[in-house]
């Protein structure tokens, strides 16, 4: 996976969060440290879009958090239910992080830290990335491929500008259009793989 842009997001002291998805409260314990995931406008709009597709759904097996930072998506992912999740992160400080935070807020069930993630075709039920830069619309035909038929892609860490050309690209890779979260300038979009 080749992603040269790190951001950090300083957190200064530990945090949690509190989400409410189908009626159950859910807590994420995050340490303090600098990976990127807590409380921008682009991991919220990603917790969003897992909400939504876990309304419809419910958890599936074979996840891939795409760019993890903190680890924050794929905790919430293991908090309801979803299993094989898969973690993704080119930065090993953001890794350490990551496990120290799967250590405060899971059993021993941690996701699994992987370094090729487009390797296995049909493979993914769901994929979330929430990445800066051209990755994501540099990658739509991967995303495709590895997702199964029926399986959902949300994207988010990108500006709305972007918006119409990682439709565009994504329509004509067998993805279509769900939803989108906005709030100028950041944009979350969930896409279906036909």
């Amino acid at each position: 996976m080749k992603n040269f842009e790190v951001y950090i997001e300083d957190r200064f002291e530990d945090s949690s969060l509190e989400f409410f998805i189908d009626s159950k409260q859910l807590k994420i314990f995050l340490n303090k440290g600098t990976s990127f995931g807590s409380n921008h406008d682009t991991t919220l709009f990603a917790i969003e879009a897992i909400k939504y597709v876990y309304e419809k759904i419910g958890p599936v097996n074979n996840c891939l958090d795409l760019g993890s930072g903190s680890g924050i998506l794929s905790i919430l992912l293991s908090k309801l239910n979803y299993l094989n999740i898969y973690s993704c992160e080119n930065d090993p400080h953001a890794i350490e992080e990551s496990l120290l935070n799967f250590k405060s807020n899971l059993n021993n069930d941690f996701p699994k830290f992987i370094k090729e993630p487009f390797q296995k075709n049909d493979f993914y039920n769901l994929i979330v990335s929430n990445i800066s830069g051209g990755f994501i619309p540099n990658n739509i035909n991967n995303f495709s491929l590895s997702l199964k038929k029926g399986g959902f892609l949300i994207v988010s860490g990108f500006n709305l500008e972007k918006k119409i050309q990682i439709i565009d690209v994504s329509m004509k890779n067998n993805l279509k259009f769900v939803k989108s979260f906005e709030n100028k300038p950041w944009i979350s979009i969930i896409f279906q793989k036909s």
